[in-house]
């Protein structure tokens, strides 16, 4: 008996979902939007809802994975976990601790902001006691020991004062006391500093900023082994904390230049650097590169490459009207809150970064009024610096 031929409406609900007679390989890899997979095998259904194959993109995707198999392989990593953003990423990695009332966590007392606003939201829900420390103190390792801390966050290039902490002396301290060692290390990417090879236990990347390089995309990972790995993926599982296929695939597009692009940001950086540092202008420029950087020495044991992509300068004179004043005079660069783009991106770190810190805290850390962050783009560093002093001078015009 002859088969009816299937409605039209069927027709549209079905048509082209398979590519049927081709062998071809795609050099770019494919977006998968599709967030469900389905299999003529019922035993190979059964299988992928154990993760075996592609079924649910909340249990795994094509382009996530492809995205966490590069990120690993760049940071000498077994395994890593993508989230839907750097501070998904962050969460994830205190979540997974499974930390008790009264367990201590260190994190920067000289970091990102709205990392010690999490940080200070979970440990208060936790009844975990919160302790911010200055990592790249030379006594921080030290401090660790006495505190015995479950987990320790440190930046591998803080933001937006760009210390840079001695993460094997840090390492060395967490093994002794049974801590657990995360590093945000955004800032170098994985160019820059392989920080599972330093000793940490996992390296966080907000792969927003460098990784993705050109401002599309929302993105975060997690590399560590895969013991340290599992429990992060459970709960991503349970927490929805994913992230989507053209997200991932425009991180891992941004990936496929990232050794050609940093070098680029980097030289461009230390030539800024530089220049800057000549101006009677500026009350303190801050860069590991620079011989006056307090971290200079640690920096260059620790680092890859270079100093980073990263300048900070704190303007003579100024406090915040002259800082934004600064702002609206730019012409090359622009103000904008993130970092990692081809184009230089430039904030005033109190009111950006720090934001969401209190002013006791900004204090403490020693986040002024004058300073300015600068990710440093590619265009022509002259053209950069230029820009950037044209920009004081108005600023600061009286």
């Amino acid at each position: 008996m002859s088969q009816k031929p299937l409605s039209p409406k069927t027709v549209a609900v079905h048509a082209g979902s398979r590519l049927v007679g081709s062998t071809s390989q795609p050099l770019a890899p494919a977006i998968h939007m599709s967030t469900v997979g389905w299999f003529d095998s019922s035993d190979e259904l059964d299988g992928a809802l154990d993760g075996k194959d592609y079924v649910y993109s909340r249990i795994s995707a094509q382009n996530t994975s492809l995205l966490e198999e590069s990120v690993a392989a760049l940071e000498g990593a077994e395994a890593c976990a993508s989230y839907a953003s750097g501070m998904a990423a962050l969460r994830a990695v205190f979540e997974a601790q499974n930390l008790q009332a009264m367990d201590r966590v260190v994190m920067p007392a000289d970091g990102y902001g709205v990392t010690r606003v999490l940080f200070k939201t979970l440990s208060a829900r936790a009844r975990v006691e919160l302790h911010p420390l200055i990592l790249s103190d030379p006594e921080a390792p030290e401090r660790i020991l006495e505190l015995e801390p479950k987990l320790v966050v440190a930046e591998s290039i803080t933001n937006p004062l760009l210390s840079v902490p001695d993460l094997r002396a840090l390492a060395q301290a967490c093994k002794k006391v049974g801590a657990v060692l995360a590093v945000d290390a955004t800032f170098p990417s994985p160019y820059g500093q392989r920080a599972l090879a330093l000793g940490a236990d996992y390296a966080i990347q907000s792969a927003t900023k460098w990784i993705n390089g050109h401002s599309d995309a929302l993105a975060g990972t997690v590399s560590g082994s895969r013991e340290r790995l599992a429990p992060l993926r459970s709960l991503r599982l349970m927490g929805g904390d994913v992230l989507g296929p053209f997200e991932a695939w425009l991180t891992q597009r941004g990936l496929r230049t990232l050794h050609v692009r940093m070098k680029a940001h980097f030289e461009n950086a230390a030539h800024v650097a530089r220049r800057l540092a000549e101006s009677p202008l500026l009350e303190r420029v801050y860069y590991p590169g620079l011989n006056s950087h307090p971290n200079h020495t640690v920096a260059r044991e620790v680092l890859e490459n270079g100093f980073g992509p990263m300048v900070a300068f704190e303007i003579k004179g100024a406090g915040r009207p002259e800082g934004f004043r600064f702002l609206e005079a730019l012409k090359v660069a622009r103000p904008g809150p993130s970092l990692g783009d081809v184009c230089t991106l430039v904030m005033h770190a109190a009111s950006a970064s720090a934001r969401r810190m209190t002013p006791e805290e900004r204090a403490a850390a020693g986040i002024r009024e004058n300073l300015i962050r600068v990710s440093v783009g590619l265009e022509d560093p002259e053209d950069i610096v230029e820009d950037l002093l044209a920009a004081v001078a108005h600023g600061v015009k009286r």
